[in-house]
């Protein structure tokens, strides 16, 4: 009896340690998102990184990547145009709905030459290279979402995970230059990703941060929380600031906002100018004596098109 008892207390023994092996040794399954993409992926333009991913506090949602003027932006992948339009912050902008489940984003553009509902093709133009809507010199802003696109940029990828980008360069279709397999990297483990180590010249387009601090101690700061239905189009009009401000005082990368998001307001820190029904950027510019110029460069207007009620920066106060 006491050698049964023995055996069977030996066996649970084993069985338990032969359990705790198995355990502590299940493998990571775990794959990063990029494993999913053909190896194909073309890089949609040959130029400069200039921001990554997650500067500014983490609202940058994509990379930036300069290039000479007239430079070719192309597809990565196959796909259809889900929008093609002007935003007042992405300029002229494409998204790109991919056959292996994600969006891709192009802003910035000078034009455009695909229409929302057309069907693209890997390394297929779909505009030229610009510096419309929010943008401070020529580049591409680049965005990869899983998914599709929201609002709060909730699915945003780093690009950075698919495209080899040493030396702060990456290559489009008509360079003859596409993704290998083997600059994808994969996940260290289940939480976290081990990216590869990629050299960049990160030329920061943040805003000044004196300014901020300036603006702190002089001018009356309000936060508002943003309601259903309101627009920064609205917000600008109610407070009588730009839009272009707006966007800079909360580091906003597009003029997308969602209920119960808060605001920053500077009031009083602005000369501003509501744009009427007959009003034109020569006329407002006479009537304040400005250089019709500086207007447009002071809120990076890519034409002299105006809109009533457009509220225009014409300048600070000291």
């Amino acid at each position: 009896m006491l050698v049964k008892v023995r055996h069977i207390i030996v066996m649970t023994m084993i069985g338990l340690f032969i359990g705790m092996i198995f355990m502590g040794s299940k493998p990571v399954n775990a794959q990063s998102y990029i494993d999913e993409l053909d190896d194909n992926w073309v890089q949609p333009v040959d130029g400069e990184i200039t921001d990554t991913f997650g500067t500014r506090n983490g609202n940058h949602k994509g990379i930036d990547i300069a290039a000479p003027e007239g430079e070719k932006i192309v597809s990565v992948s196959d796909g259809e145009v889900t929008k093609s339009y002007y935003s007042n912050t992405y300029g002229h902008v494409v998204f790109v709905e991919h056959p292996e489940g994600y969006e891709t984003v192009y802003a910035h553009l000078s034009t455009r030459m695909v229409e929302e509902g057309d069907m693209v093709k890997r390394g297929q133009t779909l505009g030229i290279i610009g510096n419309t809507g929010v943008s401070t010199g020529t580049h591409l802003h680049f965005e990869l979402h899983e998914g599709e696109w929201t609002y709060d940029k909730s699915h945003a990828l780093d690009p950075l995970f698919v495209f080899d980008l040493s030396n702060s360069t990456v290559h489009a279709e008509h360079d003859h230059k596409t993704i290998d397999q083997e600059s994808i990297q994969k996940v260290q483990d289940s939480t976290e990703v081990k990216q590869k180590s990629v050299q960049t010249k990160v030329h920061s387009t943040s805003i000044d941060k004196s300014l901020n601090e300036q603006q702190e101690k002089n001018q009356q700061k309000k936060v508002i929380t943003v309601r259903e239905g309101d627009t920064l189009w609205g917000l600008s009009q109610n407070y009588k600031v730009t839009i272009k401000s707006l966007l800079e005082w909360n580091t906003l990368d597009s003029d997308v906002i969602y209920p119960g998001q808060e605001l920053k307001v500077y009031l009083n820190n602005e000369k501003s100018y509501v744009v009427k029904a007959g009003d034109t950027l020569q006329s407002i510019a006479k009537e304040f004596s400005m250089d019709p110029e500086a207007i447009k460069k002071a809120n990076r207007l890519s034409n002299e098109l105006l809109h009533p009620q457009q509220v225009l920066l014409i300048s600070k106060n000291e």
